[in-house]
């Protein structure tokens, strides 16, 4: 339909609507007038209705509370004689007060005497006679008298004892109070009222006119209740009303309204009719203009739209040929109607080749593992969702692709399927990314090796079939004698190197059922499944011991290492894998006690005996240090030049509860482990000052006091204030501290590690470098750090008397006289070791030969003899 038909057309509907609103509007107007006395008559019904039930409910309460009163009255003493007339009279007034609707009440004796009245005093009419009494116990009756004009409701109670009689006169005015009672229910216009046949009218709340207790209704008839029109000779004019008789009771309950205010609210119906009529027109009109102006500016819309999705598809197109996926489109009936050229490459086919074809003829799909024919197009539309996924595909050439492929199906704008995407990628790259993910999850990444996980995995497995199969299965625990020397001398680089040549030649030793595994550090482990014995490993272990005869082959020359073996067997040692596991590792420490380079089987009875390198857990290392366990020992330093004094050096040791004396090297690596090193070195630190105190208090020498400092307590952030600390509470200067730093320190020191010594050095602390020569050390970091002296590696003074070693020692000792540094010897045990060291020129001598580490007393003892004296 053209522009020009849909306006016209528009246009009558508009006009419909109008016309349906005036419609509705009048006849809504004349149903209002014309039933307005309708529903109001109704309404008054409804309203007698309420009143009746409500009066009848008062007048009940009314005779309760009057025979309640009368009760309390008769058990009054003296009643026969007057009674006592204040109680009557108290009794009376709280009568009252409580229910405020009784305007008047009296009580009179029975010859009709007035025992007491409220005031001011009522017009009581003469008591009733005695009919309708018996004799016995008490007895009442009650009776309500038609209404007095304009007061109220007359209500009698006679209350009859065995010896006396007595009455109770009460006025109800259901309309004295408005805010209370009946009169709470009448709202206006209607006014209500109470009146027995032709009587007058008591009103109920005080909205009614003046003239209505005046006014006398002559309702005449049974019928318990009926419809009335009066006229009260008001300014409102005649009154439409309803009323109703009260069951029980000689009373009759009225309710009326004015016409005039009926009508009012037929009038304000039509009023209201109006102004929504006009309102509603008022907005047919600003509807009908504001879509005109909506269908011209949708118009404009439409052409720009048209134009932007020409654009826009246009950019789509170009969206989806440069996607790296290929992306097939087809119709409900898997039809191909769109390919991108990514498509193109990954399957040989050209769009105008596949057009119009199905999809599962030009592109045939297998599940990968099943093998089965699959269409992940129809499995999609079958669905109604997207699946997606691995498959094998075959190009056209023939050969097949792993793709990954995702499909999901296209819907119409009514809802129903309209055609499916197959979107797929080459997963060749992905599937040998996931593979190398997961060999290095599983593998070392510097020996190629199974790492822990493949080796567990490993071991289980081997376990299970020797269990399934009834066989043994032997775990192997090999640990690298002498590789720390590696890292030490040729440095990191070279023990890699030799790492991997060690796992080269274990792999050749071993079968290809074999497992092996580097473990971390220099620990490799070998899995030997599918044995009939135990005994069946010692021709593996052989080998292994064998081949490691030979040295292996480095930049440097050739090194010659030894293999450290322990063995442990399932099921004979145990039927666990961790279980076995521990005992091939205490096996192996066995092996390194006895020697190393050889090998040894598990055996639980050496368990009991101290392991030759024992484990300390950071719990007992907690406890030694909160026991006090830790103790230092002191060893003197003296010049080679006149054996005087140069320095006491504090050693750390641990009297343990049951092993003795501990030394530094079977727990140090365990207190780094447990984070206690910072801890132990700050109490080694202050309990050197302490005792350097104590000696110079006792009038000794003169001197300073060495501590060993590891690498982690020179890399908290606290090491000045530490020092500064120790040195103040004792009252020590700085130059009587040396700090003895480990020279694995120097090769790689962080800047703010540097910082924190210089600090130390610029306050007039010492530095030290110990056991120089053990590592690769940086000399310019030396000069960097200004030390005071280097420390000759034990080691190199145990082999004076070789002569290439002999050379290395004068080495040193150059150096540090090039570099103005002090040059300290330890590990001096021989008088050959002490002339050799003299001679060469070096600077203080520390060793058995010298002195023995000494306890406190005996350091005190040694000090005292005038031998060593200060320098």
């Amino acid at each position: 339909m053209t522009d020009a038909g849909l306006g016209r057309r528009r246009a009558v509907v508009f006009a419909g609507l109008a016309l349906l609103s005036a419609l509705v509007a009048g006849g809504y107007a004349a149903v209002s007038w014309t039933g307005a006395a309708r529903h109001a008559s109704r309404a008054l019904f409804g309203v007698t209705r309420l009143m009746a039930t409500a009066v009848r409910w008062r007048l009940a309460d009314n005779h309760a509370a009057l025979v309640s009163l009368g009760r309390e009255i008769a058990h009054l003493p003296r009643l026969d004689h007057g009674g006592d007339y204040a109680r009557i009279g108290q009794l009376g007034r709280q009568f009252v007060a409580h229910r405020p609707a009784i305007t008047a009440l009296a009580v009179l004796g029975p010859h009709g005497s007035v025992w007491w009245r409220t005031p001011p005093p009522p017009g009581i009419p003469r008591a009733p006679g005695a009919s309708g009494f018996e004799a016995g116990p008490l007895k009442s009756v009650f009776r309500v008298e038609p209404p007095t004009r304009g007061r109220g409701i007359p209500m009698w109670l006679t209350v009859q004892k065995p010896c006396i009689r007595f009455h109770i006169w009460a006025m109800w005015s259901p309309g004295a109070r408005p805010d209370t009672g009946l009169g709470r229910i009448v709202r206006g216009p209607t006014v209500m009222g109470l009146f027995a046949g032709r009587g007058p009218i008591v009103p109920i709340g005080s909205r009614a006119p003046m003239g209505l207790a005046a006014v006398h209704l002559p309702i005449i008839g049974p019928r318990p209740a009926g419809r009335l029109t009066v006229d009260l000779r008001g300014r409102d004019g005649p009154w439409i009303g309803a009323y109703r008789r009260i069951p029980g009771y000689p009373l009759t309950v009225l309710a009326l309204r004015p016409l005039r205010a009926v009508y009012a609210r037929g009038r304000q119906a039509a009023y209201v009719a109006a102004l929504w009529l006009v309102t509603v027109l008022a907005a047919i009109g600003l509807l009908y203009r504001t879509m005109a102006r909506a269908e011209a500016a949708l118009a404009g819309e439409r052409a720009g739209a048209q134009g932007r999705w020409a654009q826009a598809k246009i950019q789509i197109e170009g969206i989806v040929q440069s996607l790296a996926w290929g992306v097939f489109a087809t119709d409900h009936d898997g039809r191909i109607e769109y390919l991108n050229r990514a498509a193109e490459r990954l399957t040989g086919w050209t769009k105008a080749e596949v057009q119009g074809r199905v999809l599962h003829e030009v592109l045939p799909c297998l599940d990968e593992y099943r093998g089965d024919p699959f269409d992940p197009l129809a499995a999609c539309l079958d669905a109604s969702s997207p699946v997606f996924g691995e498959a094998l595909m075959f190009h056209r050439d023939g050969h097949g692709l792993v793709v990954e492929y995702e499909a999901a199906p296209c819907f119409s704008p009514d809802g129903r399927i309209s055609g499916a995407v197959l979107s797929l990628r080459d997963a060749a790259q992905k599937r040998a990314l996931t593979e190398h993910l997961a060999h290095q999850a599983t593998h070392d990444p510097l020996t190629e090796l199974p790492n822990r996980i493949l080796f567990h995995e490993r071991l289980e497995h081997a376990l299970a079939e020797a269990r399934a199969g009834g066989g043994a299965a032997a775990l192997l625990f090999l640990d690298v004698d002498g590789f720390k020397q590696v890292n030490d001398t040729l440095g990191h680089s070279t023990g890699d190197h030799v790492l991997v040549l060690i796992g080269e030649r274990l792999q050749r030793l071993v079968r290809a059922t074999d497992t092996l595994a580097r473990l971390g550090g220099d620990e490799f482990a070998v899995v030997l499944p599918g044995l009939r014995t135990g005994q069946d490993a010692r021709p593996v272990v052989h080998k292994i011991i064998a081949a490691f005869r030979e040295p292996l082959k480095v930049a440097s020359g050739e090194i010659v290492l030894g293999m450290s073996i322990g063995i442990a067997v399932y099921p004979q040692d145990s039927g666990d894998s961790r279980a076995l596991v521990r005992a091939a590792d205490a096996a192996m420490y066995e092996a390194k006690a006895a020697g190393k380079n050889t090998y040894r089987f598990f055996d639980a009875s050496h368990q009991s005996r101290p392991a030759a390198y024992p484990r300390v857990s950071a719990a007992h290392l907690r406890q030694a240090f909160e026991r006090d366990e830790f103790f230092l020992v002191y060893q003197p330093q003296l010049r080679a030049a006149n054996l005087k004094l140069a320095a006491m050096e504090a050693l750390l040791r641990w009297t343990h509860p049951t092993e003795g004396i501990k030394y530094p090297g079977e727990f140090l690596a365990a207190l780094e482990e447990a984070g206690l090193m910072t801890e132990v070195g700050a109490w080694v630190l202050r309990s050197a000052c302490r005792q350097n105190r104590r000696w110079r208090d006792a009038g000794l020498s003169t001197f300073p006091v060495a501590v060993n400092m590891s690498g982690r307590q020179c890399a908290h952030e606290s090491l000045v204030e530490t020092v500064d600390r120790a040195l103040s509470e004792w009252g020590l200067r700085p130059d009587d501290l040396v700090l003895e730093l480990a020279e694995e320190l120097l090769v790689d020191v962080q800047d703010e590690v540097a910082e924190r010594l210089r600090d130390l050095q610029r306050r007039g602390v010492r530095l030290v470098v110990q056991n120089f020569g053990g590592v690769s050390s940086t000399l310019g970091m030396l000069r960097r750090l200004h030390v005071d002296a280097l420390k000759i590696e034990s080691a190199f003074v145990a082999q004076i008397g070789e002569e290439h070693n002999d050379a290395v020692v004068e080495a040193i000792i150059a150096l540090g006289s090039a570099l103005g540094l002090r040059v300290i010897a330890s590990g001096v045990e021989t008088a050959a070791q002490y002339r050799f060291l003299k001679e060469a020129g070096c600077d203080v001598l520390q060793g058995r030969y010298i002195a023995a580490p000494l306890d406190v007393e005996a350091a005190t003892a040694y000090l005292q003899d005038p031998g060593p004296a200060s320098g």
